[in-house]
């Protein structure tokens, strides 16, 4: 297919195309946006974008905050994205995998992935007995603190980790939050060279956790995986744990068509 010279396909639909710049900007933004924000970021009249945003949240694409008059992104988009994810080869593996992880340790197993540049959860397993508040899918949860969030980031290009490094609050949870910059690129750094990470402490005190990635087919890493529990059950189990998260890590890869050293 022939580019005009706005860059728009030729045969693509121009009005799909700014509909989708509209709930784009939602990647990167995680408070509600309003007319003025919307107008700004594409460059566009408030009269055009108005009509846009009318129409995504007449099919419940967005909703409008009748309080602050601003828009977040509809119960529409969280169904198709949770349909997307659940026809994904990633999650029917790692279901199976992080079911069987749980059971041996009895901890609760997270597999999250990349939605833009947050880091949210799309599968856990818990055990039967669990007590602590874990996130559900759908769930956004920090980067810095987690096991999850710092597989994911210490896998991105310098380029992209920059930009995002740029503007990241390292806000401190507990004593054990890495709140520097610095100290954060030298954990990645760790965490790329050792294919594991860990939580120590950093989101809840009395909670840990260990990390490992899932690579496709291409090495490319697209999701991570992490136990979860009681800080001295995972202290206690560290060797035990980790030898597991390593050898599940290399067998989901491998059927997702990884090929370790290639």
């Amino acid at each position: 297919m022939t580019k005009k010279a706005n860059g728009v396909v030729k045969g693509q639909i121009h009005s799909l195309i700014k509909a989708a710049d509209i709930l784009e900007l939602f990647l990167k933004e995680k408070k509600p946006l309003g007319l003025a924000d919307f107008a700004e970021r594409l460059e566009m009249p408030k009269t055009t974008i108005l009509g846009f945003v009318k129409t995504l949240v007449a099919i419940h694409f967005l909703e409008k905050d009748p309080i602050t008059q601003k828009y977040r992104l509809g119960p529409k988009m969280l169904q198709l994205g949770l349909r997307y994810i659940t026809n994904t080869d990633v999650i029917t593996l790692a279901k199976i995998w992080m079911e069987r992880l749980c059971h041996k340790f009895n901890e609760t197993v997270n597999t999250g992935i990349l939605v833009g540049d947050s880091v949210v959860v799309i599968f856990n397993a818990s055990p039967e007995n669990e007590f602590m508040t874990v996130p559900r899918a759908g769930t956004a949860i920090p980067a810095h603190t987690s096991c999850i969030g710092k597989m994911l980031y210490a896998h991105l290009s310098p380029k992209r980790l920059e930009r995002i490094l740029e503007t990241y609050e390292f806000i401190r949870l507990t004593e054990n939050t890495i709140t520097d910059r610095d100290a954060f690129l030298r954990e990645l750094e760790e965490v790329r060279r050792e294919k594991v990470s860990f939580d120590r402490e950093e989101n809840f005190k009395g909670l840990a956790g260990i990390g490992g990635p899932v690579y496709n087919y291409t090495g490319n890493l697209i999701a991570a995986f992490a136990i979860t529990g009681k800080a001295d059950t995972i202290y206690r189990k560290r060797e035990q744990i980790i030898e597991e998260v390593r050898s599940s890590s290399v067998e989901i890869s491998r059927q997702l068509g990884y090929l370790p050293g290639e």
